[in-house]
């Protein structure tokens, strides 16, 4: 699924990028955005709670939850993968 913003607790993120919903209730996203990437790899690493993650594309909400971790961040070339879960 794609969506073009993101909402992690009270900041807005106006990205573009790809969702995947996995098993076992974990989130898996795709950008390039570097200012997101950039705020996601310095959320402290005993600190990567989210209470509110919402992402949608110009039509609709695509995915919206409350509490849940960081677990992954990583970059591939100039791509961004982070998991929540």
């Amino acid at each position: 699924m794609i969506f073009d913003t993101l909402i992690l607790n009270d900041r807005k993120f106006n990205v573009e990028g790809q969702l995947r919903i996995k098993e076992n209730h974990e989130v898996k996203i795709i950008f390039e955005d570097l200012d997101l990437g950039t705020y996601l790899k310095e959320l402290p690493a005993d600190d990567r709670n989210i209470d509110y993650l919402e992402l949608r594309n110009v039509h609709e909400t695509r995915y919206d939850t409350k509490s849940v971790e960081l677990t992954h961040i990583t970059i591939d070339g100039k791509h961004y993968h982070a998991t929540f879960k």
